[in-house]
């Protein structure tokens, strides 16, 4: 998308604390987030995937997923890959098969995971800037 082809899009969150977000190959709007629905120590942790394939600009959620309490994200990235962190375990979830494979096991060197992480949260946000 170029200058020129700016718009305006609404997205209705209400009480939804946006962390991280992204498009996909296809174009979706992927948003990771966390609500409180109902108390402050309660908080649910969603992904939404979005169609940006609009007529009156506004986006349409086309499905989420809860991601599971002891889980934590590291990245989500634009081939429908999210990895989260649980346990100083490394996982790659895809959104589209819905399958998840362990993709990082160290038990021996665990500041090696802590390292990782890091590395996959900087690039995160040096792609985002």
């Amino acid at each position: 998308m170029n200058n020129k082809d700016k718009k305006k899009i609404a997205i209705n969150l209400n009480a939804i604390y946006a962390d991280s977000c992204t498009f996909n190959l296809k174009g979706e709007f992927i948003l990771y987030s966390t609500i409180w629905p109902h108390s402050d120590f309660e908080r649910n942790k969603i992904i939404w995937i979005y169609s940006t394939q609009t007529k009156n600009n506004k986006w349409e959620c086309k499905r989420f997923y809860r991601i599971p309490e002891d889980y934590e994200l590291i990245s989500i990235s634009k081939y429908d890959n999210v990895y989260l962190f649980l346990n100083y375990f490394i996982y790659e979830w895809n959104i589209n098969t819905e399958k998840s494979v362990k993709i990082f096991v160290n038990n021996k060197d665990k500041n090696k995971v802590i390292n990782i992480i890091k590395l996959f949260s900087t690039q995160l946000m040096l792609n985002y800037n």
